[in-house]
């Protein structure tokens, strides 16, 4: 899309949201002229970006024809790295993801052999699609990152992974434009754009290894200045009496209430746990003492919430992660712990639910993102 002119940008814009549009409705919502959105379609047809259909008659008499979108005239490719796994896909220009593979990973085990696999999965993700109709690669992470740089900053979980350069190193071998996001953004692009898009203030939380949320603030994704916003796992609780977080600090809420927190905890009782998922299961099969810590961990995190509840007024807020699925009592737990504390007024209409998109929630923000950054060409504030 790199050679798109301006105006059939604004064209190929008004089919977000729209499986099909005639001439006149896309000259309605452009407000460009009959020769204009006549020309730029023609142009977009030619490139097999836009294809046509005949539809029902319409009121005068005639075949009314619709545009859409050709879903096969590009394609972005998404690498999703979580703290236990990695996932590799390829979305086309609907958002829909075509082909996925996972494998188990310890994202804790540095990039050596990790970002090298992860390279070669998505080179045989893009086997079979023309070099022409690759339009970029998506990379997620779960850590801070610096969007500028193309890397992760200090990330707590992701050491070692800092010294790679993700933009560079993905174009050097691809030829692709790349973009590094957050998971928890990625995770709050997802709910938005796929299941709350009338909601225009919407938190994401993500309850997992460590614990991290994205927000959507009047309708945008919110990153911050420098694209830490949203680090809610790293807000220093007083109740938690010095407790060491990987981050350096002490009293951060991921300190006590993190996937990786409870794994250290739990082990001290005698069970082998190894991450969040073994955590989730305990949880599944009814142990009293690891529902205990679990619901006491939720209590911390809908503390910290609170506080994002009355600072920003979302109206929706959406949990998920493995220890969500584990157990009932972490979304009840903290929704308890918001209505308690924040403010009345903040939390008349908020409702807070947990994800309906399941496991492949990232995937599909990633599909999202990359149409944003490398099709439609719309930045994110």
């Amino acid at each position: 899309m790199n050679s798109t002119s301006h105006s059939e940008r604004d064209l190929i814009q008004c089919f977000r949201g729209r499986p099909q549009l005639t001439r006149a409705e896309i000259q309605e919502l452009t407000g460009f002229s009959r020769v204009t959105v006549s020309h730029g379609i023609k142009h977009l047809l030619g490139s097999d970006t836009l294809i046509e259909s005949a539809g029902t008659l319409s009121h005068g008499g005639r075949n009314a024809s619709y545009l859409s979108l050709n879903e096969n005239s590009g394609y972005v490719g998404i690498v999703y790295f979580s703290a236990t796994s990695m996932s590799v896909a390829i979305s086309n220009i609907k958002g829909e993801v075509l082909k996925s593979t996972s494998t188990s990973i310890s994202i804790e085990d540095g990039p050596d052999q990790i970002f090298p696999q992860s390279i070669a999965l998505l080179k045989e993700s893009f086997k079979g699609i023309n070099k022409s109709k690759r339009l970029g690669v998506i990379i997620g992470v779960p850590g801070p990152v610096s969007h500028e740089l193309g890397k992760v900053v200090s990330p707590p979980i992701m050491r070692g992974w800092d010294k790679i350069n993700f933009h560079q190193e993905f174009h050097d071998i691809f030829g692709l434009p790349t973009y590094l996001e957050n998971d928890a953004n990625l995770l709050a692009i997802a709910e938005h754009r796929l299941v709350y898009p009338n909601e225009k203030n919407l938190i994401l939380v993500k309850i997992a290894t460590g614990i991290g949320s994205g927000l959507i603030l009047n309708n945008q994704l919110h990153r911050g200045s420098n694209g830490s916003a949203g680090d809610i796992g790293h807000i220093q609780l007083d109740a938690l009496k010095g407790i060491a977080c990987r981050c350096g600090h002490t009293d951060c809420v991921e300190s006590f209430a993190s996937g990786w927190a409870l794994v250290e905890k739990i082990r001290t009782l005698g069970y082998k746990v190894e991450n969040s998922k073994d955590i989730a299961e305990l949880c599944r099969k009814g142990d009293t003492k690891i529902l205990n810590l679990v619901t006491e961990a939720s209590s911390y995190i809908g503390h910290a919430l609170a506080d994002a509840v009355n600072l920003l007024n979302p109206s929706k807020i959406v949990i998920t992660g493995s220890l969500v699925d584990g157990t009932d009592l972490v979304l009840a737990t903290i929704k308890e712990s918001v209505y308690q504390r924040a403010g009345a007024l903040a939390t008349k209409n908020l409702q807070i639910e947990t994800s309906q998109l399941g496991e492949d929630a990232a995937l599909l923000g990633s599909a999202q993102l990359g149409l944003d950054q490398f099709f439609y060409k719309v930045s994110a504030s």
